[in-house]
């Protein structure tokens, strides 16, 4: 059980005290990708602290790690974090079971939240069924969950949406449901249709920027995550983190130019994702491609690092746009490519590809 609440607390604790920005750690692995690399987990998550985070998303999704490299991935991350910002869990596993195996085990390693979403091997018969299932999840932990719509398409129910909108004030209705995470990608409309039917029980969050100037004034939006802010921005200079608290704050003038800083890169809208998703729709496909945010993150002083498969590939011409348009916004980007393969951390140590 956190600390920080108790469950029947758990809605009220959030309001107060869940704000800001998250960003999710995913892991890093040995050069033969045979193990975790527990130093490079340790220096991303210092590395996202540093960069002004108020919460940490352990992400063990589209990683290719059995269920025991879950657990001690959870376990280095709530030990290094150390109770400085909040921890949360990914928990979009294969099965109902797994997830809840997974947030148990984060929430006796000390961890505050959970984002609970669709398991792989989960097909609902009907809506309340579904709402049933997520019941189920929800009273296995004693974790603050944040609902999140984003993996299951269900425009059998509702083909405008791919979500049944009338279960989310049932959803939110549920102890430990303190929030809910808008999948990127989707429209402001959607946005804002989920605000109106459960920002009174629960906190609402859309982590695409875009929408902060309309959700923050005049939703009251209080937090937003997890999301890769870390691929655009530095410890020195977190725009991301000052973007959103000047629009928390009510100062405007400062937000626009705040904003303004980020017009050298060619695609305001999500600086730095969309262009390495040419090839996936992800909100379609629900395919994971975190090399995308891994790439984004060492570029900007994170520890980067090759994932296991299955998961998608990053091209070089990806590579190349994400590179282009973190220096088009000020930032000197990190050039040795195969630091990234290697992750910062082996690489340090001596480590190199193997040549043939």
């Amino acid at each position: 059980m956190p600390k920080e609440f108790s469950k029947k607390d758990a809605k009220a604790w959030a309001r107060e005290n869940f704000k800001g920005l998250e960003a999710p750690v995913f892991p890093s692995f040995t050069p033969d990708l045979a193990d975790l690399d527990e130093d490079g987990i340790r220096y991303d998550v210092n590395h996202i602290i540093a960069n002004g985070m108020k919460s940490i998303l352990i992400a063990p999704e589209g990683t290719g790690m059995t269920m025991e490299e879950i657990k001690r991935f959870t376990k280095i991350v709530n030990e290094e974090v150390n109770g400085r910002i909040h921890t949360s869990i990914s928990a979009v596993l294969n099965t109902v079971e797994d997830n809840i195996e997974a947030m148990q085990y984060h929430e006796a390693c000390g961890g505050t939240m959970a984002m609970l979403g669709h398991p792989l091997m989960y097909d609902p018969l009907d809506q309340d069924e579904l709402v049933r299932m997520y019941k189920y999840m929800a009273d296995s932990v004693n974790l603050g969950l944040v609902f999140y719509a984003g993996r299951l398409k269900l425009k059998r129910w509702d083909p405008k949406t791919g979500w049944p909108m009338d279960t989310l004030p049932k959803i939110a209705d549920i102890e430990n449901v303190v929030a809910q995470k808008i999948q990127g990608g989707n429209t402001l409309e959607y946005t804002i249709e989920c605000f109106e039917r459960v920002g009174d029980k629960i906190l609402v969050a859309d982590p695409m920027t875009p929408a902060w100037w309309t959700t923050i004034p005049k939703y009251g939006q209080q937090w937003a995550g997890a999301g890769p802010f870390y691929g655009s921005q530095t410890p020195e200079n977190p725009r991301h983190v000052k973007l959103f608290n000047a629009l928390v704050e009510g100062r405007i003038e400062d937000a626009k130019a705040i904003q303004a800083e980020f017009r050298g890169a060619p695609r305001e809208k999500g600086e730095y994702v969309y262009s390495a998703f040419t090839n996936v729709n992800y909100p379609e496909t629900g395919i994971m491609c975190a090399f995308a945010d891994k790439y984004s993150h060492w570029l900007c002083g994170g520890n980067g690092g090759i994932l296991r498969q299955p998961t998608g590939r990053l091209y070089d011409y990806q590579k190349k746009s994400l590179r282009e348009q973190v220096e088009r916004i000020g930032i000197k980007a990190r050039e040795n490519e195969e630091e990234f393969f290697l992750g910062r951390m082996n690489y340090a140590k001596g480590y190199r590809l193997k040549r043939y």
